[in-house]
Order: structure tokens, then C-alpha cells, then sequence
């Protein structure tokens, strides 16, 4: 898809402001390409059709008065499965949707649909966390880990940030090795891993395509160095990819993404990585 090409987007709505925050998210993305948008309701009881088809044709309007072309589907079943459903059979772009960003049991418990979404979804998905900054993408900030699964994402970082005139702030983060110091105590030692040299080989690369880059180095854990590196930036957006690995156990396994997801100061658009999404359609 290049810039001037349509962008077909799909909105889940759950009926809450959280949800409805999504909205807004998405005004960039309107204001550099012409967009069109499917509101997808998903319920799981029964509920007032009535009451829920007014709030979503008050949706339709405000964004078919940004001239985004509109639609409304309510349907019944479980949100995460028939959002994905949806997303296949429509010929969608993109996924943009709320996220209430519940951290540990609460989250185990009680599941995250978003988060479900983005494990599994074949198309990219932008996440909107409530209570997150919601502006214009002056500035977008691109985990990477140098791996080329990792940089599957700068395709759709190019597009958006040429569409949006961005700057890109390329961000690899590096772990420390804890090392004890009988003088001065316990420390981390860092290691030299051509981490400049790698970042800048993709700044040139983004560079020759029309994208303005900052390389960003840091070193800590992946997750919570993305989120402060992205408050420190004032980013727009946060973009990445994903393995799509399951957070079962709090702490345990953790998903880099899903942790940026919950703790991100802006939106966060993902993208799984296509091994993982060619690994999931082989039978067996």
C-alpha cells in the first residue's frame, strides 16, 4: 500500500469513553491518507440494540465529518475471536483499538481482548491505553532488537512517517551484565555490540527513502526503556513488532510488547512478525 493508496481501517467499540478514545488515535492517520472505517461492536450478552446503534451512529458522524467513510456492524459472539474473524474476512489494514492496560492477576484473570488481538491478528494493530496521550505522530519512536524479525515494522514506519512528516527515533535497547565491584559495589557492565553501527546502517537506509532518523542507544530491560524513552521524546507513537507470546503468569515469560503496550505514554502500533504468523497457519 503506498501513501496515496486507501487505508481500510477496522474500530472495535466496547461501548465505554475508554473505548471510544480510539477515535482520536486515529485523526493523524486521517489527516495524511484517505481512510475509511468499520465500527464493530462484538456482543457477548444481550444488551439494547437501540441505545448502542445511537452511540455508534454519533460515532459514524463525527467521522464521516472528517470525511471518513463509515460503516456500523453489531454482532454477536466472543470480542477477540470475531474481531480477528472481521479483520480476515473484511480485506482490512489496520486494527485500531482501546486497551484498559490491566497489569498482573486482574489482567490474568479477567483476559485482555487487545492484547489477544495483537498475539494473533495478520494485519498491524494500533493500541490506544486509556489515559495515554493522544496527538499528532511529529515524533515516532521504533523498538528494535536487531534481528530482521524486528525490522518487519520499518515498511509501515516509512509510510508513516513520510505520510505524517515524522521523525524517527530508532531505539535498541541493550542488557547490562551485573557485575560485582568490591569498591564501589554492585554494577552493571555493558558490553560492545555494534549496536551504533547497526542503527546507523538502518537510519541510512530509512534516510535514502525521505525519513528523518535519530538513532537512540540505551541499556536496561527492553520494555520499560521503550515507554521511558518515548516520555522522555514526547513520541507520538511507538512502533514495533511482536512474536505473539502469551503472558500466562505475571513476571514470567514476559511479552516486551505487551509490557510497552500497558506502559507506553501514546499509542503503540504492532505488527506480528510473519515467521511467527506463517508458523500459525501450518497444520499440526
Amino acid at each position: 500500500m503506498t501513501i496515496a493508496e486507501k487505508m481500510n481501517i477496522l474500530v472495535p467499540l466496547d461501548g465505554s469513553s475508554i473505548g471510544d478514545s480510539v477515535l482520536q488515535s486515529i485523526y493523524p492517520l486521517i489527516r495524511s491518507r484517505h481512510v475509511e472505517s468499520t465500527l464493530v461492536h462484538v456482543a457477548e450478552t444481550p444488551q439494547s440494540v437501540e441505545s448502542l446503534e445511537a452511540r455508534l451512529q454519533r460515532q459514524q458522524e463525527a467521522l464521516q465529518g472528517r470525511g471518513v467513510e463509515t460503516r456500523i456492524r453489531i454482532i454477536p459472539g466472543k470480542p477477540a475471536e470475531e474481531i480477528l474473524r472481521q479483520a480476515e474476512v473484511g480485506g482490512f489494514d489496520l486494527i485500531a483499538m482501546a486497551t484498559h492496560g490491566r497489569t498482573g492477576l486482574d489482567r490474568v484473570l479477567l483476559g485482555s481482548v487487545a492484547e489477544e488481538v495483537v498475539r494473533s491478528s495478520t494485519i498491524p494493530t494500533l493500541l490506544c491505553k486509556s489515559g495515554g496521550r493522544i496527538g499528532e505522530w511529529e515524533r515516532i519512536l521504533v523498538a528494535l532488537d536487531g534481528t530482521p524479525g524486528s525490522e518487519e515494522i520499518l515498511d509501515d514506519v516509512v509510510r508513516l512517517a513520510r505520510s505524517s512528516h515524522a521523525t524517527v527515533h530508532l531505539l535498541r535497547v541493550g542488557l547490562g551484565l551485573l557485575m560485582s565491584d568490591a569498591y564501589r559495589g554492585v554494577g552493571f557492565k555493558f558490553k560492545c555490540d555494534g549496536t551504533a553501527a547497526y542503527l546507523d546502517a538502518i537510519a541510512t537506509r530509512l534516510g535514502a527513502q525521505g525519513v528523518d532518523v535519530v538513532p537512540e542507544q540505551r541499556q536496561g530491560m527492553a520494555g520499560v526503556e521503550i515507554a521511558a524513552l518515548a516520555r522522555q521524546r514526547d513520541a507520538g507513537l511507538v512502533c514495533m513488532t511482536t512474536e505473539g507470546r502469551p503472558e500466562e503468569i505475571p513476571g514470567a515469560a514476559r511479552s516486551v510488547a505487551a509490557e510497552v503496550i500497558r506502559s507506553s505514554p501514546c499509542p503503540v502500533y504492532v505488527r506480528r512478525m510473519s515467521r511467527v504468523a506463517a508458523a500459525a497457519k501450518k497444520p499440526g
